[in-house]
């Protein structure tokens, strides 16, 4: 198995990271999957406990890896924590959670396989982003803000990273049938004056989600990705992802918001 590409995938247990990790392992890479929960299983996938919000245990799960394969060819940086609550609405330590897991765990695990990384001179870092680290998403508010700051540190890390032979890419999905929002963290503070918009995007962001593409698309993404000799720094996946953008940058910004307020059904 050593001349296989090693790939650790983190938040493995579903959505997309399953998906993924298993795509990986069906295509003839050795892969390592994570998940917060010990004793978790994915078929063909070696899985590993791993809190990325823990320094700790991201050391130990890259030691653990390391002491297995002596190498790390492929990180992706899946894990990924959401919330559906108005930015008035959330409290200051529930917005670092979202920015613990989304934002800095991306960086703790990227940091932990670097030296690795640069050692081989050789290595691909994939993170995974999202439509709202493009357009900003009203009612996940720190949400969108985490992906944005992943979108500036992976911009920012590509060209850092190009002595070494060691290339970063961000994949940016729109809407996909996943479960990711079955695990959306809720209001910390409720007030009033939010009830309807509040509940109007819960409710159409679960429908859209409902009614989103197929996610295998995303792990199709990923593994093109992965076997690119020139990997892009961005790869968008999806309608909404590809055309909504566009139309942020040709529209006017007032037009724009009207269109947003009418996708989100708000008044």
């Amino acid at each position: 198995m050593t001349d296989k590409k090693v790939v650790l995938v983190t938040g493995a247990s579903s959505g997309f990271g399953q998906l993924t990790a298993q795509k990986l392992a069906q295509e003839g890479y050795w892969v390592f999957g994570t998940s917060r929960k010990e004793h978790q299983t994915l078929q063909d996938v070696e899985m590993l406990t791993l809190d990325v919000t823990s320094e700790s245990s991201v050391q130990s799960c890259i030691k653990q890896l390391l002491a297995r394969t002596n190498r790390i060819d492929l990180l992706i940086n899946n894990a990924g924590q959401i919330h559906t609550s108005m930015i008035e609405e959330t409290s200051l330590e529930q917005a670092k959670q979202v920015f613990e897991t989304n934002f800095w765990g991306v960086v703790r695990v990227s940091n932990a396989v670097l030296p690795v990384m640069r050692q081989q001179r050789s290595g691909h870092i994939i993170n995974i982003s999202s439509l709202a680290g493009l357009i900003g998403a009203p009612g996940q508010g720190f949400y969108s803000a985490s992906k944005f700051a992943l979108e500036g540190y992976s911009e920012a890390l590509s060209v850092e990273l190009d002595p070494f032979n060691i290339k970063v890419s961000l994949i940016e999905p729109g809407y996909f049938k996943t479960n990711f929002n079955h695990a959306m963290l809720s209001p910390t503070l409720n007030y009033a004056d939010y009830d309807n918009v509040r509940d109007v995007i819960r409710s159409t962001v679960s429908q859209a989600i409902a009614q989103g593409d197929d996610p295998k698309k995303v792990a199709q993404t990923i593994l093109s990705a992965a076997r690119s000799r020139l990997p892009r720094l961005r790869y968008r996946v999806g309608n909404e992802a590809q055309w909504l953008p566009r139309l942020k940058a040709i529209l006017p910004d007032n037009l724009f918001r009207f269109g947003a307020r009418k996708r989100l059904n708000l008044p």
